[in-house]
């Protein structure tokens, strides 16, 4: 996977978690479990972003080379 995919598909994670948490705040509002489903999101979120942080910076380190 090139850099520049890794980049993209890194913001477009981050857009789609940011709408889901919005989304669930809303959704949730009132709720007991809210600040709990927040959390889980943004750890859930934390998965795809390293992983895609790491292939990006492998990639942006051999074509410096």
């Amino acid at each position: 996977m090139s850099s520049k995919k890794a980049a993209f598909l890194n913001i477009a994670n981050a857009l789609i978690f940011a709408g889901t948490i919005l989304l669930s705040g809303f959704l949730l509002q009132g709720s007991e479990h809210k600040q709990t489903i927040m959390y889980l999101l943004i750890a859930l979120w934390f998965i795809p972003f390293s992983y895609l942080s790491t292939i990006e910076h492998k990639n942006k380190k051999t074509s410096d080379c």
